[in-house]
């Protein structure tokens, strides 16, 4: 994962401490007041549509396709799993 510094654009690269605490804060009091509000469950049905090529449909109507390289056996009609994740740290 590549982190760049561009400072041409103002919003890359910043983050709201003061925001993002009071966001953490209100969760957390709502969490501490009732623990069961504090999980979450993610759920997604996957489907080998063929080879390499999987499509996951998640509980809110998402469809996601994963796939390899034709490098690797696959069609490279999608990300490969692990671009997935990498990408994910950031999200």
């Amino acid at each position: 994962m590549a982190i760049t510094d561009d400072t041409d654009d103002p919003g890359c690269c910043s983050i709201d401490y003061t925001h993002h605490k009071a966001v953490f804060e209100r969760r957390r009091k709502i969490f501490q007041e009732d623990p069961s509000k504090a999980v979450t469950v993610h759920e997604a049905q996957i489907k080998l549509v063929n080879d390499h090529l999987k499509e996951a449909r998640t509980s809110e109507g998402y469809t996601i396709f994963c796939d390899e390289p034709p490098s690797r056996g696959g069609s490279g009609k999608g990300a490969a799993p692990l671009q997935y994740f990498v990408a994910s740290i950031g999200f």
